[in-house]
């Protein structure tokens, strides 16, 4: 019997693949945009903790400069947020288009191995037909007081 062979057994790798690095981009963009939460966070606590400091008046100015400088930081990493949440939405959509596109050949090679599938045994069973004829006939043949009935 011939074996299965789905002919777009490449463009399903191929898809399998796409899938598989669209993944990892969603892990990677999710990764940074945790990172960037988690940064403004510590940066938020760590300014709110300074604030609250009791501290000399000679140090004031300087704990005002610092409390500034931590502000402006605190600015950019909140106006990069909102890009690396879209880099993350974009990322999931590619990944969910390349998933869609795999999973339409695997339906695909799905149906084709069951059609294979039955191919096979309709082709099994003509045998099995055939090879039972044969031997009918054979028998038929080596014994003919048996065929005298019939």
């Amino acid at each position: 019997m011939r074996r299965f062979r789905f002919r777009l057994e490449r463009v399903l790798r191929y898809r399998e693949t796409r899938e598989q690095i669209a993944y990892r981009a969603v892990q990677e963009a999710a990764r940074q945009r945790a990172q960037l939460q988690e940064q403004i966070r510590a940066l938020t606590e760590q300014m709110r903790q300074l604030a609250g400091a009791t501290l000399h008046p000679a140090e004031w100015a300087h704990r005002e400069r610092t409390l500034e400088a931590l502000q402006t930081r605190l600015q950019r990493l909140q106006d990069t947020l909102p890009l690396l949440i879209e880099q993350e939405s974009h990322a999931r959509e590619v990944y969910l288009q390349a998933r869609r596109e795999r999973e339409a050949l695997t339906q695909l090679r799905i149906r084709a191995y069951e059609q294979h599938q039955q191919e096979m045994n309709r082709l099994f069973q003509n045998a099995i037909d055939e090879a039972a004829v044969y031997a009918y006939q054979r028998r038929l043949s080596e014994d003919p007081a048996t065929g005298a009935g019939d």
